[in-house]
Parts: C-alpha cells; sequence; structure tokens
C-alpha cells in the first residue's frame, strides 16, 4: 500500500489511564468506522507508521480510545501524542455505506457550487451505490465514491461533496 491508499482520520489529543491508551480526536463523524479495523497509520516525522490496534472504543461522535500494541505505558503513549492518525481509504467508503439507512434528507452541500439540495436515499447497485439528490425538482445520482463524497456529518445532517465541474449541467 502507498499513502494515497490512506485518509486521515484525525489526530492523537491525549493519553488516557497509565496502560498505554490514547484518545483520538476525528476530523469527522466516527460513527460506522469498523472497530474491527486492526491496524492504523500513525505519521511520525513524515512518514506513516503501522500501530496494530489491541482496542477500539468510542468516547463520542468524534473521539475514539484506542490502544495498541507494543504502548504499554503512559510515557510510550506520550510520544504519539499530537500526531496525525489515518485509516485506508476504503474504511472511509465503507463508513458511508454503513450509514445509507440513515442518509434520507441531509442537506447535500458541493465545496465550488453551494447547496445542492437533499438527499432522498441510497440506490444499491452492486460496486458502485449511488447517493439520489434532489436538485432542481428532479433527481440526480452521485457515485459513493472516495474523493466525490468529502464528508458526512451526522449531527448537522450535512454532506460535503466534491463534484467534476460541469457534473450539474449533465
Amino acid at each position: 500500500m502507498t499513502r494515497d491508499d490512506y485518509r486521515l482520520l484525525g489526530s492523537v489529543v491525549k493519553t488516557r489511564g497509565f496502560s498505554g491508551e490514547v484518545v483520538v480526536r476525528s476530523r469527522t463523524t466516527t460513527q460506522g468506522i469498523n472497530e474491527s479495523q486492526k491496524h492504523v497509520m500513525i505519521k511520525i516525522d513524515g512518514l506513516l507508521v503501522p500501530f496494530f490496534i489491541v482496542s477500539w472504543q468510542s468516547l463520542s461522535d468524534k473521539e475514539i480510545i484506542l490502544k495498541f500494541r507494543d504502548i504499554e505505558t503512559k510515557e510510550k503513549a506520550e510520544k504519539l501524542k499530537d500526531n496525525e492518525i489515518y485509516l485506508p481509504r476504503a474504511e472511509f467508503i465503507t463508513n458511508i455505506k454503513s450509514d445509507k439507512d440513515d442518509l434520507s434528507g441531509y442537506q447535500v452541500i458541493d465545496v465550488r457550487d453551494g447547496v445542492i439540495g437533499k438527499s432522498t436515499g441510497i440506490m444499491e447497485i452492486p460496486g458502485n451505490d449511488l447517493l439520489k439528490v434532489e436538485y432542481r425538482k428532479r433527481e440526480i445520482l452521485l457515485p459513493i465514491q472516495e474523493g466525490l463524497i468529502l464528508e458526512i456529518n451526522s449531527k448537522k445532517k450535512l454532506i460535503r461533496v466534491n463534484l467534476p465541474k460541469g457534473f450539474l449541467e449533465i
């Protein structure tokens, strides 16, 4: 795997307890992230270094507690503080798909064009699920894929997208 196969989840904000656990604050919601995830990458001195997860506990929709193999003390965990945590890109797409039943009624906003409309659900096509969006009194379909869907904010019922230029004119 290369660096492009990973996406920023958030960063280590503090240690917890004395057994080497760390608190990770996510840039987006952590709801739906697969808790059976076996590893994350931590950016140390500009390099992504794999850390294998022993346990994963959700604190809130933006914070999780991670316990890593070979990090048994608070002192070792302190060295990870303020470092960025990355997950495989495929994991983020899985997260989007796992929330598909709850996406109706979310406001969809494009980074260039602003508010597009409201999501009305998911059209399931094997290998290519599509987000249905009400746009100017018609339905458009957005592929659920990395790079196109940037963020799903469950609290604000908002989906941020980055549509290719001219996509809405088709």
